[in-house]
């Protein structure tokens, strides 16, 4: 198909989700002409309902945190909560334990409202959004990145020229897929089935408001509570736990419930609200995220796992950082290099390693027999918490993630002791990477 009008832009945003919004909203306020390019129509479902205490600063930045409290369905979220697959073992983690100055607490939303919200919020600053019009190909002038051919909701293309492209199209991580970057994890091929339930069992007080992680065999459930009582509930799990368990994510899901009781017996009473969605393939690493006129910010630029919920907090975060490095390299010399975008990558790269390392401790049974068994020496609780709660932006990080590294050392002198028979606590009856 021939390619016809052409549009510029000093900023090409690909996707209108946290990551995008966020990047417009600073882009289009400190005066960079900016357009976003975004497929769906808004608002939309989306999973990723439970943001961490290190977002709000972020969201007091853009002038959007007291919108996102007041939305229909947002739930505060004092902490994390985690219990075994019997219910035999449980641990709340308290956002008010961390390392001081902690941030208290966050919340849950529900991301259709949630997006848009930030998606308004960056058109009110300035930025244009293109709605319905998708992405067809990147243009390159040598290693530059010069812009996209789009396709508008009619199928008509068109190029769109800009100084810089910020991809922040998440999980589908277009640029990386165009050019070969992409590549999945393969010891951690996880699938998800999740809806909505009315009805669901909540625990009392003001851990009714937590996020709750439940083990079961060969992967956990979140449930992620809202303002009016409606549960958010998934199941994440091994692929080929999911391939034998049957095809559908009903199937899958009922299934996992059936073999997990804690949580079948907090959805005892429960109904689902909307059709099951199935989400796969979300575990890859993308091994260039930025250069000559283009960076990737978000899931874009990698995507591990879902169970500390960190997805919102690294979007916001890497497309803030990309926003700051694009307006600097503007004012500076009038284009964007890859070494102007050196910080957001660096910054990408030091989050990712931290988080990931996070995430596969979670899986490893050794870690969590600490992990639900935690001792206040050595201030790992804290440091415990820091984490959960994405404490890792401001000076002393460090010290703070070294009571983690002492943890990993313990699980791995627990892996030690338990082949001894003399384990160092209890280990746990079975986890997400183990059978029940």
């Amino acid at each position: 198909m021939a390619v016809g009008q052409e549009r510029s832009a000093d900023a090409l945003i690909l996707g209108g989700g946290p990551a995008g919004s966020t990047a417009a909203a600073l882009l289009a306020g400190a005066g960079v002409e900016t357009l976003i390019v975004e497929g769906d129509p808004f608002p939309r479902f989306h999973v990723g309902e439970s943001l961490l205490p290190h977002t709000l600063p972020l969201l007091d930045r853009l002038g959007v945190h007291q919108t996102v409290r007041d939305l229909p369905h947002t739930q505060r979220k004092d902490g994390a909560s985690f219990v075994t697959h019997d219910g035999s073992k449980h641990v709340a983690y308290w956002f008010e334990d961390g390392f001081p100055p902690a941030i208290p607490h966050a919340y849950q939303v529900r991301r259709d409202e949630f997006d848009d919200a930030l998606l308004a919020n960056a058109r009110r600053c300035g930025a244009r959004v293109l709605g319905g019009w998708r992405a067809t190909a990147p243009r390159w002038d040598g290693k530059r990145l010069v812009g996209l051919t789009v396709r508008d909701p009619d199928g008509r293309e068109q190029f769109i020229r800009s100084r810089v492209l910020l991809d922040a199209s998440g999980q589908s991580s277009f640029l990386a897929s165009r050019m070969g970057w992409r590549f999945p994890y393969p010891m951690h091929r996880k699938a998800a089935a999740v809806s909505h339930f009315r009805g669901v069992w909540l625990p009392p007080g003001r851990e009714a408001g937590n996020i709750t992680i439940a083990l079961t065999d060969q992967g956990w459930f979140w449930l992620i509570p809202f303002a009016d009582g409606t549960v958010s509930v998934g199941a994440v799990l091994d692929v080929e736990r999911w391939r034998a368990l049957g095809s559908a994510p009903e199937d899958v899901f009922a299934a996992a419930v059936e073999a997990t009781p804690e949580v079948a017996r907090r959805l005892a009473g429960a109904a689902p609200l909307l059709p099951f969605a199935a989400i796969q393939n979300f575990s890859y690493r993308v091994m260039q995220v930025g250069g000559d006129g283009y960076c990737l910010v978000g899931d874009a630029a990698g995507f591990l796992d879902p169970v500390f919920s960190t997805g919102v907090f690294l979007a916001t975060t890497t497309a803030a950082a990309a926003a700051q490095d694009v307006i600097e390299a503007l004012a500076r010399h009038g284009r964007v290099d890859a070494a102007d975008l050196a910080p957001t990558t660096a910054l990408t790269r030091s989050l990712q390693r931290l988080f990931f390392s996070f995430i596969r401790a979670y899986y490893d049974p050794h870690f969590l027999a600490f992990f639900f068994s935690p001792s206040g020496a050595l201030e790992i609780p804290a440091a415990i918490v820091s984490l959960l709660a994405a404490d890792v932006l401001r000076p002393g990080r460090w010290r703070r993630t070294s009571r983690y590294r002492a943890l990993l050392a313990l699980a791995r002198a627990q892996r030690w002791s338990v082949r001894l028979g003399r384990p160092l606590v209890e280990p746990l009856a079975a986890g997400p990477a183990s059978r029940a």
